[in-house]
């Protein structure tokens, strides 16, 4: 269980994804789920929301994507972890996540377990 209230911003165009990481904090009593379908919408709500963590998918529909997302709040002074996610699992695509400033880069599928574990430990 995530001890400390948390807000946490998933963005990503896929909504069984978004789906999927919602029900997984449901049962997390102290984290309050926010949701963008793009990376435009991510920023702005990332401003709006000032989230604790942030959950990106690498690639998405429209101008921007996780890379550009990551980028741009790196480059705020807020510290909030960054954790890119995708299906893409190619050393130069995981390091181009990390080059942007993502704290940690996992592949699809995650499971929820797995999801939870490192929201704590980033969390910290």
């Amino acid at each position: 269980m995530i001890e400390k209230e948390l807000k946490l911003l998933v963005v990503d165009d896929n909504e069984e994804i978004r789906y999927l990481i919602r029900m997984t904090f449901k049962r997390q009593p102290n984290v309050k789920v926010f949701e963008a379908i793009n990376a435009q919408e991510g920023l702005k709500h990332f401003y709006e929301y000032l989230p604790d963590i942030v959950l990106s998918d690498l690639i998405m529909d429209g101008e921007m994507g996780g890379l550009d997302l990551c980028r741009q709040i790196k480059a705020s002074d807020n510290k909030c972890p960054v954790i890119l996610f995708s299906g893409k699992g190619e050393q130069n695509i995981i390091d181009l996540g990390m080059k942007a400033g993502a704290d940690m880069y996992k592949l699809k599928p995650f499971s929820p377990t797995e999801l939870i574990n490192i929201v704590r430990e980033l969390a910290i």
